[in-house]
């Protein structure tokens, strides 16, 4: 064999299991979105635009002015 193919075999070897763990180890975090408290309008304009259609609301967190919401994206 020449070296370039051992060295493209090498690679292959390498590349192909780096491939399947990076795959495995991703997880989805959480998605969050922003808005003013009591502008709920904001809240679905955002979410649908994030999420691109449906979504469910799993908790909600007031800071001062402002709410954080964390979403499900349904599909």
């Amino acid at each position: 064999m020449t070296l370039k193919l051992k060295i493209l075999k090498i690679l292959f070897n390498c590349a192909i299991p780096l491939f399947l763990l990076t795959l495995a180890g991703c997880a989805a975090e959480p998605q969050y979105i922003i808005f003013k408290t009591g502008v709920r309008d904001q809240l679905k304009q955002r979410a649908v635009k994030h999420c691109f259609g449906d979504f469910e609301v799993l908790e909600e967190e007031e800071f001062g002015p402002y709410t954080r919401v964390r979403l499900e994206c349904l599909e």
